[in-house]
This record gives structure tokens, sequence and C-alpha cells, in this order.
């Protein structure tokens, strides 16, 4: 399987694509106004705190509060200043603040949130979520630093690695390497799935180079003022090739010559072991024209997905969950509506788990498979369907197929999904994706206008409205209007406008200095 990633560079946006075999299966956009805030580092302030949901509203100098539970906060999560500047000038402070008191969480219960925040308190945090709709962004106390072989933790004393890595001589030799390695003082990580077959050095100089990242940090906290960012994640480009390149890749293709240079500092510095695999495309046609995968990333808005066989998935994207609903369309089977039904699902199955990668959704999802009667078939859909969600690097959560065909999953929402980033509501519509029909329109008029006539007397009154609407008063309404004319001794001129919202409605007075002739 050939697999690739394409970055492409046009008017300062970035577009990554994962491309399988000449099909897209990942894509993502970065616009120059988009700031990357999962995995970033402020020192902020505590805003508020709001005892009743066990959480804390902190100033990060963003334009919303961020977000913290208590659950989220540690005996560590405090900023201290002197030990900062311990770590800056090698001079241990005079009279050094006696460490908080271990918990274990295991045995005692939850703390309040009062107890443990003070409003105005100084604090370090880092953003596992991006702020969505009204929300700001969701904030941990437990920092972590991730790199291309470990995510290093300074307040967390363990050392994982990750279930991915299911060789156990392959866990016994990553385990000796990191034994080898002296970590700062109540530090730990976890060992990242990129590091199956890693040499020791090359480990070694991942590692050390988060603990030389997390001491500027530091630095940085102890000479800044709150609200403020010490730490900033990197943009989209270098993250996948942090974090997605691997040796599995044929190659990474950039069509923009600075965005190259930086990528192969970079892959110097990080993997050089991959950098052979770095290539500049300088042709004049679109990078992902040429590679053909242009019409795929057009259809990722489409809320239409087609099936090979003919069926296809509808998804609908609402505040509170994702709806998908599979539907069999144009394939009709060639045996019975239960095999048909069956075929369908397991070939939406696969979809929808592209589909959700592709479109980057996340929270609650619902899958709305086709009805089936045979306990073996559900049940292989559903492993179907768990199947195709591994290849997900983000978190998901399937429970079992309901009698009624419904799938309830969850999927680890770090930020807005493709089309909340890329679109936005509707002005003619107001985001319900629906309008109210002219006939509608045309009723609303009359009972408007009815109402204005009947505060009037001997006056001259114009209804402007779209044409459609105009058609339908003129057509079907004549008769209510001339009789609304008669009893309120008015009179009426319908007027057109295409510029007009179809809903729109105007009703004004025509002044007339000539003489009436009522």
């Amino acid at each position: 399987m050939k697999k690739e990633i394409l970055v492409n560079l046009e008017f300062q946006f970035r577009k990554v694509a994962v491309v399988e075999d000449g099909h897209l299966e990942e894509f993502y956009v970065e616009r120059p106004t988009d700031k990357q805030l999962v995995g970033s580092i402020f020192k902020g302030k505590v805003s508020s705190i709001v005892p009743g949901i066990g959480a804390a509203f902190i100033d990060m100098g963003l334009e919303k509060n961020g977000f913290l539970y208590v659950t989220d906060v540690t005996e560590h999560g405090g900023i201290d200043t002197e030990e900062a500047v311990y770590v800056e000038n090698g001079d241990k402070p005079q009279t050094p603040p006696p460490p908080p008191p271990r918990r274990d969480h295991r045995h005692e219960p939850t703390p309040l949130i009062q107890d443990v925040l003070k409003k105005d308190q100084e604090v370090l945090v880092q953003v596992v979520k991006e702020p969505f709709g009204t929300k700001g962004a969701r904030l941990t106390c437990q920092i972590s630093l991730a790199g291309r072989f470990v995510v290093f933790m300074p307040h967390h004393p363990h050392v994982g690695l990750s279930k991915r890595i299911d060789d156990r001589k392959e866990r016994d030799r990553i385990r000796q390497i990191i034994k080898n390695i002296a970590l700062p003082k109540d530090a730990g990580l976890i060992v990242r799935t990129a590091a199956w077959g890693c040499e020791a050095k090359v480990l070694e100089r991942d590692i050390r180079f988060l603990i030389h990242q997390w001491r500027l940090i530091q630095r940085r906290c102890a000479t800044r003022k709150a609200p403020a960012i010490v730490h900033e994640e990197y943009g989209l480009v270098l993250r996948m090739v942090r974090d997605v390149l691997t040796e599995n890749f044929d190659r990474i293709v950039i069509n923009d010559r600075e965005e190259f240079k930086r990528v192969d500092r970079f892959m110097r510095a990080a993997v050089p072991n991959l950098r052979p695999k770095l290539s500049l495309y300088t042709q004049d046609a679109s990078l992902f024209a040429a590679h053909g995968i242009q019409r795929e990333i057009d259809k990722i808005y489409d809320p239409r997905a087609s099936l090979k066989s003919g069926g296809h998935i509808v998804i609908e994207q609402t505040e509170a969950l994702v709806a998908i609903d599979v539907n069999t369309g144009k394939f009709t089977g060639t045996k019975n509506l239960e095999e048909t039904a069956y075929r369908t699902n397991c070939e939406a199955a696969r979809e929808i788990a592209k589909q959700i990668r592709l479109r980057d959704l996340g929270g609650i999802i619902i899958i709305d498979f086709i009805d089936m009667e045979q306990h073996d078939h559900r049940r292989s859909v559903l492993r179907i369907l768990e199947d195709s969600l591994k290849r997900d690097r983000a978190k998901t959560s399937v429970l079992n197929l309901s009698q009624l065909g419904l799938v309830e999953m969850t999927r680890q929402r770090m930020r807005r999904s493709l089309e909340g980033a890329s679109t936005q509501n509707c002005p003619y519509c107001q985001g319900r994706g629906i309008v109210k029909s002219k006939e509608t329109v045309a009723s609303e008029a009359l009972m408007k206008l009815s109402q204005t006539l009947k505060a009037a007397k001997r006056e001259h009154f114009e209804v402007t409205v779209c044409p459609e609407v105009v058609d339908v008063l003129g057509r079907d309404n004549a008769r209510a209007i001339r009789s609304l004319e008669s009893q309120t001794q008015n009179r009426v001129s319908l007027v057109g406008d295409a510029h007009l919202h179809v809903e729109e409605v105007r009703i004004k007075r025509i002044l007339d200095r000539r003489k009436r002739l009522w």
C-alpha cells in the first residue's frame, strides 16, 4: 500500500492530506488566523470558582476564559515561582515553600474546588480541548509534552508503554532503555507506538529534548506575568511530521519552498532517518489535483457520502451530537431484505469510520444502521465498525448495536470538526437548513397586512415581497386582498423585489398629496 502525506500551501492556507493508494484517508486545514491551542501551555490566573460544578474559570489572556475541573488539578498544578527561579539561576531559594501533601485519589474522595484553588491564584495549565461554540477551552494542570517517541509528564512519576506495542521482548527492551535515562524528580513518561524498534540513542535524544523544553517553560513562568502563554504547540505541518509520519509512509510532499525548508530543519533534528522521504513539489498544476484527490476533498462538505453498492450515508451535525443514517439507496440486493440490509451495513460501517476521520467528528455519535433480524449479522456489523475505528488516532468508544439498529459511540473531540471550522451558518436560513414556503409567507403577509389596514383609513399601502410570493398573492389571494381594501377603505399595491429574503415582508404607507379618490 502506497502511503503519502501531501502538504499544500496556497494563500497562507495550510492543507494536509493523508493518501493511501490514491484515496484520501485524512484531511486537515490550518488557516492564517488559526492559533493552535491544544497542547499549548499558559500561565493563567483563576478568574472565578464555581463550587456547584466543581470547576474554575481560568484567565489565559484569550477572548474566553478556560474551564478547569477539579479532577484535572493536581497537587503540582499551582505555579511555584521560586522553584522556577531555581531552575533558571541554579541557586536554591532561601525559603523554599513546603511541598503540598500527596493525595491517594484511590482511597480519598475528590477534593472541593474551593479547597484546591483560590481566586486570583496563578496556575500552570495546558489546553486539552479547543474552544467550542460558547464554551471556552478545556484545561488541565496535568502537563504533558509530546515528542516523536515519548510523551513527557513532569508532574506524574509514571512510566508506561503504548498498548499497541504488544511484543513482550520489545516492551522489555524499551523499559531497559528508559531505566538508563535519569528523569527529573516526580517526572514520568509514556512511550508512544512510534518508538517500536527505535534505537536507544534516538529515544534518549527525544527524552532529553523534552526535558530541556520543560526547563525552558519553567524559566518563562518565572519571568512572565499571568496571563501569558509559556509554550506554543507546533503548527499543523510539524505536528503531522511528528505524530503521523513513520517508516510506513513512502514520502511527504510539500508544494512551498519555505515550508519545505522549515520541515527539513525539523526533520534533521527530530527524525533524520526519515528525511529522505521529504520532497518538494514544483509543478504548476495543483498538488491535490495532480494526485487526483481534489474531488474527494470537495465531497467532505457534502452531508451525503455514497457507497460503492449504490447505498449512501447521511451525516448531520448538531450542537448536541452527530447523527449518521444508513440507506440502501439504489442497492436492491439479489436475495432478500435481510441480506441487502446486512451487505449495505457492512459497507457503511467501513465508510462511516473513514468519514469520521476525514471530517474530524467528535463527541457523541449516533449511527442508525438498517434494521437486521439476525443476531450474527448485527454482531458482524458492529465488529467491522470497531475494527475500522482502530485506525483512528483519536480515542473512540462503541456501545452495542440496539434492536432498533442504533449504535451509540463517542470520539475524542479536541477541536472543532472540519465542517464547523470551515463553514458558518447560512445567512439566508439562519442555520436551520430550511425556509418557509412561498404559500406560508403569502399567508403571513395577508395577516400582517390585515392588522395594518385595520388601523388606517383611506391610505395607500405598498407590500414588498420576493417575486415568488407576489405570484402567489396575485394568483391565489387576489380576492382576499380586494376584500380587505373594501372593508378598510384602503388601497394595496404588490411589489416584487428579487433581493429580498423569501420570508421577508415589508409593508409601508405611500404618501399621496394628490386629491383622494375616496
